[in-house]
């Protein structure tokens, strides 16, 4: 059996066009083409997944789109290399101008067709860039601090419950008499 390897997508396309065709355009970019996002990553290896939809919705010339991709950033607690999962989706009225921006229904993000070819590899990067977690760390505690941490939540959390206990009180004070006794 033989394995396919992703289509690349191109870099720019005439979105009024590809409107025009009712187009879906799915394939795959290297995370190297992305110099932005590059400035966060700790490897341009890898590949981002896109899909996107030319369409028309409502009257109104539209795309809607998918973006995901696995990024290796730093974790912001122990400062190693740690793997994320970032997707988006995201669906644009094509618009000409600003003035078409308020006639939108609220469903839409306006996107401005500023000239006849648009840069896919701007509009991907850019919902890359906003899917981005504010702060990315392991799921695990990955420091000394952190499971040190970690164990003094949890012992913080028994001693909770056992207060909540309306009974710890009287037991409290039968293991202080039967330790007076001995």
């Amino acid at each position: 059996m033989q394995t396919q390897l992703p289509t690349e997508l191109p870099e720019t396309a005439n979105f009024v066009r590809q409107v025009e065709l009712n187009r879906t355009i799915e394939g795959v970019y290297p995370i190297a083409k992305f110099a932005r996002l590059g400035e966060v990553l700790l490897s341009d290896e890898g590949f981002v997944t896109v899909k996107l939809e030319f369409t028309r919705s409502v009257g109104i010339a539209s795309l809607r789109g998918k973006v995901s991709a696995q990024l290796l950033v730093e974790c912001q607690r122990c400062l190693k290399p740690v793997e994320t999962e970032v997707s988006g989706s995201f669906k644009f009225a094509l618009v000409h101008s600003e003035d078409e921006f308020d006639l939108l229904p609220e469903e839409f993000e306006p996107y401005l067709l500023e000239d006849e070819e648009q840069s896919i590899i701007d509009l991907v990067e850019d919902e890359l860039l906003l899917s981005l977690p504010m702060v990315t760390i392991h799921q695990e505690a990955c420091s000394e601090f952190m499971s040190n941490q970690n164990e003094a939540v949890k012992t913080a959390i028994k001693a909770e419950k056992e207060a909540e206990n309306p009974f710890a009180a009287l037991k409290a004070l039968k293991e202080e008499l039967s330790n007076k006794a001995n």
